[in-house]
């Protein structure tokens, strides 16, 4: 029980957060895509470097083990990206792109994002993803006729574009990963 002449303990005061606009979160989106092509071109450089050397810089044919090794790394540019940002997200809800922009992801209630986080954020970005594979399998079963299959891809676009776009108008700045994450990326203060 506290003593009658004792002075109340401040409350502390909100976290005032300010939303990134859009414009910064597309800025900071191409710069992450710079990092993954990145990633892809040395996962590949590193594929072709084993065909090369095994075919004694193309004297013979490559082994069989060297094009598996090459196709491997191929395979490893998705796992490889999702990682990057995993790590990213869970580590300090910046990636590259979004520290250079000097903005990080929060949770809606302005916590940081965690391990758990991190990973509905992942798997809210593979739903752009998803829509694009859906509109291309949609088109692929369509394939006899142009304007279906073409429907069927513009659709999905479509759907990706408004994912995107409704960041404009959101007044959290939220797309659709976000809301999926239940996650809001924020300007840094300083």
């Amino acid at each position: 029980m506290a003593a009658s002449g004792a002075s109340p303990r401040p409350q502390p005061r909100p976290i005032q957060l300010t939303y990134a606009s859009f414009e910064a979160r597309v800025a900071a989106a191409t710069l992450d895509l710079l990092v993954l092509f990145i990633i892809g071109a040395l996962l590949i450089t590193a594929g072709a470097l084993v065909i090369l050397i095994s075919s004694d810089f193309e004297k013979t044919d490559p082994s069989t083990l060297s094009i598996n090794t090459f196709w491997a790394c191929v395979g490893a540019i998705a796992p490889a990206s999702l990682l990057y940002l995993f790590l990213s997200y869970a580590w300090k809800g910046q990636t590259v792109g979004k520290a250079v922009m000097q903005l990080m992801m929060v949770r809606s209630d302005g916590r940081p994002l965690g391990v758990f986080g991190a990973i509905a954020r992942v798997i809210g970005v593979l739903t752009y993803f998803l829509l694009f594979g859906l509109g291309a399998i949609g088109a692929f079963i369509l394939r006899g006729s142009t304007l279906p299959a073409a429907i069927a891809m513009g659709a999905a676009m479509a759907f990706i574009v408004i994912g995107v776009l409704i960041a404009a108008f959101d007044g959290r700045r939220r797309m659709l990963h976000d809301r999926i994450a239940g996650t809001i990326v924020v300007k840094l203060q300083g």
